[in-house]
This record gives C-alpha cells, structure tokens and sequence, in this order.
C-alpha cells in the first residue's frame, strides 16, 4: 500500500482520457471532413449536371432557331422565284395574246382559224344540232362557213367511220362572246347543244389557256434552267 500513489493514478486516467477524447475527436474531424468532400462533390456534380443541361437547351435552342432561319429563307427563296416565274409566264402569256391580236387581223387566217375550231368542237360534241356563239361582229364570217364546216365534219365522219352523220348548226344571235376574266374575249366560238346543257368552249382565250397548261412543263424547263 506503501507504493500506491494517488495522484499518479489520477494522473493516468486523466491522461488516457484526454488519449481517447483526441482519437475520437480526430474521428470526428475525420468524418466530417469525408462527409464535407463528399457533399461538395455531390453539389459539384449537381451545379456541372446543371450547367452541362442550360448549354444542352441553349445549343438546341440555337441549332432549332437556325434551322428555322435557314428553313425560312429557303422558303422565301422559293416564293420569290414562284413569283418570278408566274410574272415571267404571265407576261409571255400577253406576248402570246398580242401577237395573235395581230395574227387574227388578217380575215383570211382567221376565217381558216374559225373554221377548224368549229369542226373540232363538233367532232368533240358529235351532235345532230349545235348552236354556236361568237363575237358580234363575227356573226358574218361564221354565216359564210357554216355550209364548209358541215360539209367537211360530214367528210371525216365518213372517212373515219364509213357512216353518214350531219350535224346542222346554228348561230346564237340573242348572246355573244363579250370577255373573260375582265378582258375582251379575242375571237373562236363556243359550241352548245342539248339546251346548252353540253358546251364545248373553242374561243382563243380558252386554246391560249390549255396550251400554256399543256406546254407549261417545257415552258418552265426553258425559262428556268437549274
């Protein structure tokens, strides 16, 4: 008993406690330095997932925003040259209607004109009585052809179907050919029959038309070369 000593037994707890508080201390410090690396990696992360998202949408907002630039301007291209091209077709189509104005003038081109008009509305209709408008002052011309026009639609009947078939045809003269589209109608003639039920426009306005719609392709080819 004369060897125990107190105070250097207190001494010793007191110095493996403050051993054993340090080492937790140091665990803890430990610890939360981790869980602090580990929640500023995590936030790291979610700010770089954030960042990398906002350039994801802006480059796809940038990329939709020149396509729909590059989009509009192709299709503002395209109207500006449908709008060349209908102007283009449009003013070769007045050339076209001058020059037949000029073409027509001539009474003995234009009672030959007149003619196979008539006799290719009847081969169309193939009726026993047809009634034919024209411009007023071609009522005359028109009068002087009619024997010729039967006489030939009789002759080709005959050739291309050894039948006989006649056709008498009239002249409408309580109506005429006035205009079409707001413009005075060149010349040609409309054929009716069947109470004008059935008509068969051959007016030159209507031929100019369909053969601008029929040429219209090689038309487009030769203006417009890509």
């Amino acid at each position: 008993m004369a060897d125990f000593n107190p105070q250097e037994r207190v001494k010793k707890m007191v110095n493996a406690i403050k051993a054993e508080a340090t080492e937790k201390a140091e665990q803890i410090k430990d610890m939360a330095a981790q869980q602090f690396r580990i929640e500023k990696n995590k936030l790291l992360n979610q700010q770089k997932e954030r960042i990398i998202e906002e350039y994801k949408k802006k480059i796809e907002s940038y990329t939709i925003e020149k396509r729909i630039q590059r989009s509009s301007k192709i299709n503002q291209s395209r109207l500006s040259k449908m709008q060349a091209r209908f102007e283009l077709i449009q003013r070769l189509k007045e050339e076209v209607r001058q020059k037949m104005t000029k073409l027509i003038q001539d009474q003995s081109v234009y009672k030959e004109l007149l003619k196979n008009l008539i006799v290719q509305g009847m081969i169309k209709l193939l009726e026993p009585r047809i009634e034919l408008t024209c411009l007023e002052q071609d009522v005359q011309l028109v009068k002087s052809i009619l024997g010729e026009c039967q006489e030939e639609f009789s002759q080709i009947i005959k050739r291309e179907t050894t039948k006989d078939f006649k056709t008498t045809l009239s002249i409408n003269q309580s109506q005429y050919l006035t205009e079409k589209s707001g413009k005075p109608i060149l010349g040609g003639i409309v054929l009716s029959c069947a109470n004008n039920r059935i008509v068969c426009s051959n007016t030159l306005d209507d031929r100019l038309e369909l053969s601008l719609q029929e040429f219209l392709p090689d038309i487009r080819n030769g203006l417009f070369r890509k």
